[in-house]
This record gives structure tokens, sequence and C-alpha cells, in this order.
């Protein structure tokens, strides 16, 4: 079966974009539907090389929540090193990325109507690595890479989808709904790895989404041709058999609270998002800085945004920028 994830980053900060990813394992066991421990036994399987938390030792590859790494002294390091190195082992090609741009290529949804980002002028084009350095990443490829090979189970995709402030505000103003914006992107992974895995058995681990209990009108607006069986709806976890006559596996959808710590693909997916925000900020920074020296970088969240919007106001007119391409409106 597969084995797979999708989380987001950005949700609630003022500045800097939204980033959903999804992460898919093969896995060597069928799905069962009464037993998603699956979910977590990939850290087992993987254990030789991968941890889930710190400390890490002997050059092994940290995955795990976005928000633990990320608080790390060396935590972007560990973000850019997972993401990159299940990157290479996912790729056909195996040959390492060389900047921003070529990751959010690689990473790509198939074109379902996704529009093209506005060009805004902090974007640079990071060269990468960024925050650590190739040879590092290409060890831990091969010793990774050893022990998946071992294990018989490996990652098979990498997906994210990043809406910038002007996006994200034309289609909250459309909805008024915030919460809306964030589920369709996810409903857009979900489906992606439906269809794109349809001869396999599917475990989808999902975060909550704003707290929901019942998932059933938006399954069955995601997947209109298919069946769809409720198999727990409770505080803590909503669980969805999905079936379909034109697709051989079976898929089993888990909404669940805190899913990174129940699921390593969850859990590598919310680094993705993080990972990308992280050079998306770093970008955005530098920019700002050329233009105000004395400036201090923000993550864009609402208490240090505001901060940060006082001292830039001002500057926008003359910057020629317009404030709902920097700004959410929610």
């Amino acid at each position: 079966m597969l084995i797979a994830g999708i989380d987001e980053a950005g949700y609630g900060p003022l500045l800097g974009p939204l980033v959903v990813s999804a992460a898919a394992f093969a896995f060597p066991e069928p799905l069962d539907i009464n037993d998603t421990t699956a979910a977590q036994k990939l850290w087992n399987r993987l254990s030789p090389t991968v941890v889930a938390k710190p400390p890490v030792k002997s050059g092994k590859l940290m995955i795990a929540d976005s928000k633990l790494v990320h608080r790390l002294s060396d935590g972007n390091k560990h973000l850019e090193r997972a993401v990159l190195v299940m990157q290479r082992l996912t790729s056909a090609t195996s040959t390492p990325l060389e900047d921003y741009d070529n990751l959010l290529q690689s990473l790509s949804l198939p074109a379902i109507n996704i529009p093209a980002p506005m060009a805004l002028p902090w974007h640079s084009n990071l060269a990468l690595p960024t925050f650590g350095d190739s040879g590092s990443i290409s060890i831990a490829v091969n010793m990774i890479g050893t022990t998946i090979h071992s294990a018989n189970t490996r990652p098979v995709g990498l997906w994210t989808r990043v809406m910038d402030v002007p996006e994200f505000n034309r289609l909250v103003a459309a909805t008024n709904n915030k919460a809306s914006v964030l589920t369709s992107i996810t409903m857009m992974h979900a489906r992606n790895l439906h269809d794109r895995f349809h001869e396999s058995e599917l475990l989808l681990f999902i975060d909550k989404q704003g707290g929901r209990d019942h998932y059933t009108r938006l399954l069955m607006n995601t997947f209109p041709e298919c069946s769809l069986k409720v198999l727990l709806e409770s505080p803590q976890e909503s669980r969805y058999l999905i079936t379909t006559p034109a697709r051989q596996g079976k898929t089993l959808i888990i909404f669940r609270e805190k899913a990174e710590q129940h699921s390593m693909a969850v859990a590598l997916a919310s680094m993705i998002c993080k990972y990308i925000r992280e050079l998306y900020m770093l970008m955005f920074n530098q920019w700002w800085k050329l233009q105000l020296p004395d400036l201090a970088p923000t993550a864009g969240y609402y208490t240090d945004a505001m901060r940060w919007l006082t001292q830039t106001e001002p500057e926008f007119s003359r910057l020629g920028l317009q404030r709902q391409y920097l700004v959410r409106i929610k």
C-alpha cells in the first residue's frame, strides 16, 4: 500500500505564503482499515537512519513535526536536509536541485488551473542548499537510500502548493472564508494522491481542518464518483473509506489531531511546508533589508508583523507596492 500525509504551514501569519504539501511512501503491508499504526511504523522501518526526535546523531535524518524541528538551534538545516534528501530519493534523475525555483518545479502539483504566481520584487531565487552544505546532503542520500532499500519502504512522491499573498487575498475575498481556501488546496492534494495511485491501496492522514469532526460532504464533493463509508467520527479522529469501481485499491482517509505525531508522511509534509516558507521569508527579509537597512526581519506572524508594518508601510508608495500584495486581508 501507499502511506501518504498532507499538512500546511503559514495559515495564521499576516505576511508570507500559505504552503500546503503532501508526501507519500510505499509500504510493504496491505491496508487494514482497523489498524492505522502503519503510518507510525514508517519511523520504525527507517530507524537505522531516521529519527523522530532529537538528538540527531551519526548523520541521521530527522523527520518530525516541523515546529519541533524548527525550534532546534540548527532547525533550518534539519528542515532543508530532510526535504532535499527525500526529494533526491523520489527524483528519477537524483540530480541535486540548484535553487528555489527548481525546488518548486520539482514539487509542483499537476497543472489543474493553478495560476502563475505574481512577480514580486523580493523573489531572488535562492541557491540551494541555503542552510547546510551539499556534501552532507549527498552523504545522507546514500545512507538513507541503503536503509530504504533494506526496509523495502521508499518515498514515491513529494508535492507542494505555494499560495502567495495576492492569490490568497483574491480567494479569501471571493469566498469570505479563509478556512475554505486551505481546505480546497488540501483536497487538491488528496485528489492527486487518489488518482495518481489508483492501482494501489492508500492510507492518507490529514491534520484536522479547523477542528471539525465531520468531513462527509467535503469528501463527497472531492470524490463525487466514489462510494464513501464513514468508519468513525470523533473529536480525536475521523476515518473514511473511499472505493470506486474504476479503481483497484481502496483509499482510507484519516483526519486526526496532531497528525504529524502519528504519521511520518504528515511530518515530512509539514517539513516541506516550513522549509519553503523559511526560504520565502529569507528572500523577503533580504530584499526589505536592502530598502530599509535598519529593519529587523520578520517571520510574518501577527504581533511582529504589526511591528514590521509600522516601519514599512510608509514606504509602500515610494517602492511602488500595494498593501494587498504583502498583507493578508484575514
